[in-house]
């Protein structure tokens, strides 16, 4: 019997384990997640915390958490969290025992051998410090695998022949480029430029600080710079930075933030890319260096392969088409791209000769049309992409629109598919009318979002962003166009508070049981009292207490985790503050 070596990418934001067997590869949930958290905590009880369980209590108890030790790898240093103290090896190998044992359990086999990836850019150093990690985890690490060779094998490049690929890999906290060469079979890592220390991070604490800024102008106070304060920022922020991915604003609104005064602000991506534009210039500097070591120019380029969640930016994905001229490739998951290919690579070592990966994805473009003007002044229609052609499904993607008219109450949505920017020379999958609207002077905004799904079916929602009007139809996108547009339903789109996503939670299939219906209608109640004791005023601590066992709440919702405990907390302190 053939070895069994299963692939890991060991992240600094999250972390994942798959497996390739019969030529079939797939990520192995942790914790019911394909993706877990690279995150490490003690409880209060002293008890080890891996992944969400440790994520969840980041906010509560920032002084007994770590997160993003990747960077520290390497480093001679040790870092403090409850009583102890740990390097980053072993805090690192928390994590891989935790994937070991969640894929054991799932796969019902022991794992005794992995690849592991890192960056194409880590010293020697950073690489044994990951070996060391797996064999503190009870692991052979048969393999240390840059993450662009990994990601170049997810990508079915071995069976590829003659080609050069640039993979782009903007992590969590890491930052590479890698030229890569296929020639008969063999994948080869040509040239390799980067940063260890840049990364979606360091986007995070570019909107963090921006929101201090607008926190102390708000209330002509600084924000005291205490660790549960700022990780609690912080969380909000990723929040956010996730958001503007494919949302062309964000709301964000922490009450109480420093016990007292609460930050509420509104955050453009337009805002956010010239945040972060500086940093993705140092990406191109990199890119451009691993060109020159591998003594080609753009034009050499083949493919462009995209790897990490910080990818998702579209700034990037616009800066590397003028970079390159080329479109980047973004089929896989970015987020599970390097473990895959890792199992993929795991698979060969132990005598797996094939693999295939199926991977469902959008062959066109789906664009509606909004008012242009050329360089005379003349204004013409032009389709405006919102999901772009090789978009990995289901997807979800908004932009946002102005009316060109003073007083105009009603806007035409049209949803085109198809690469141009003439609607003329794309098909039209049908259009409706959104009435309604305020009066008011030219530029009224309104927020197209678009909701493509496995089997096809579109679903857009165009709504006026001052009052919350919207208008949603469904179109099919495969070609049957039987949906009677005059018939689709119209709803006023809200922004999606946690009260909504019980509600949710709780119609999402037939296997709900009646005592969990009854526990998210008892957390349902809970929760309204207690931000209702919230928008009242309550004593800091109170305060504070009250909104840790809410995030707890939202937290263990999302999980299906049994909520009687949690409510019987919650109901304990709401009667209390109630009194």
């Amino acid at each position: 019997m053939n070895d069994f070596i299963v692939g890991i990418d060991l992240g600094t934001t999250n972390s994942e384990l798959a497996v390739t067997e019969d030529g079939i590869v797939r990520v192995v949930p942790i914790h019911g997640n394909p993706i877990m958290p690279s995150c490490v905590g003690i409880d209060a009880q002293g008890n080890l915390l891996v992944g969400q369980a440790a994520k969840n209590q980041l906010i509560a108890a920032p002084e007994s958490t770590v997160v993003s030790i990747k960077r520290k790898m390497g480093e001679d240093t040790r870092v403090r969290f409850g009583e102890r103290e740990f390097s980053p090896e072993e805090i690192s190998s928390f994590i891989l025992r935790e994937l070991k044992n969640e894929g054991e359990r799932v796969l019902g086999r022991p794992i005794h051998k992995a690849v592991v990836t890192v960056p194409a850019f880590f010293n020697e150093r950073q690489r044994k410090a990951t070996q060391m990690a797996g064999e503190l985890a009870g692991l052979e690490v048969v393999r240390i695998l840059n993450e662009p060779t990994a990601a170049a094998l997810a990508y079915d490049a071995g069976n590829r022949d003659h080609e050069t690929i640039l993979v782009y890999d903007l992590g969590g906290g890491t930052f590479d480029v890698s030229v890569v060469t296929v020639e008969s079979g063999i994948v080869e890592v040509r040239a390799s430029h980067g940063d260890t220390h840049l990364g979606g991070d360091d986007f995070d604490q570019l909107l963090v600080d921006h929101a201090v800024a607008a926190f102390q102008r708000q209330n002509g106070r600084e924000l005291k710079p205490d660790l549960r304060t700022l990780r609690r920022l912080r969380v909000a922020m990723e929040q956010a930075k996730r958001r503007l991915s494919d949302e062309p604003y964000v709301h964000v609104r922490e009450e109480y933030l420093d016990g007292e005064n609460h930050l509420d602000i509104e955050i453009l991506r337009t805002d956010y890319e010239a945040m972060i534009l500086p940093l993705l210039e140092k990406t191109l500097t990199c890119l451009h260096q691993a060109l020159t070591d591998a003594k080609l120019a753009p034009k050499d380029i083949g493919r462009v392969m995209l790897v990490g969640g910080a990818t998702r930016t579209p700034l990037v994905h616009q800066l590397l088409r003028q970079k390159l001229e080329i479109e980047p490739r973004f089929e896989i998951n970015p987020d599970l791209i390097v473990a895959m290919g890792a199992s993929v690579q795991g698979a060969a070592l132990s005598g797996e000769k094939r693999h295939s990966i199926l991977v469902d994805i959008t062959p066109h473009s789906y664009s509606t049309v909004a008012l242009a003007t050329d360089e005379g002044g003349y204004e013409f229609l032009r389709c405006h992409p919102i999901i772009s052609r090789n978009t990995p499904l289901p997807s979800s993607k908004a932009e946002m629109f102005f009316t060109t008219l003073d007083n105009q109450t009603e806007v035409k949505v049209a949803a085109y598919q198809g690469e141009s920017e003439n609607p003329d020379d794309n098909v039209l999958l049908g259009d409706f009318l959104v009435t309604g609207l305020r009066r008011v002077p030219s530029g009224n905004v309104v927020i197209i979002h678009f909701d493509l799904d496995l089997n096809g079916l579109l679903k857009i929602t165009a709504t006026e962003k001052a009052t919350g009007l919207a208008k949603t139809v469904t179109l099919d996108t495969r070609g049957a166009r039987t949906l009677d547009l005059e018939k689709a339903k119209q709803n006023i789109a809200q922004l999606v508070g946690m009260d909504d996503a019980i509600e949710g939670s709780s119609d999402g299939g037939l296997d709900e049981t009646k005592e969990r219906q009854e526990q998210l209608t008892a957390a349902k109640n809970l929760r309204k009292r207690a931000e209702a004791l919230l928008q009242k005023g309550i004593n800091p601590e109170d305060a504070e207490e009250l909104r840790a066992l809410l995030h707890a709440t939202a937290e263990a919702i999302g999980r299906h985790d049994d909520l009687t405990e949690l409510n019987n907390k919650l109901s304990d302190l709401v009667f209390y503050l109630e009194d």
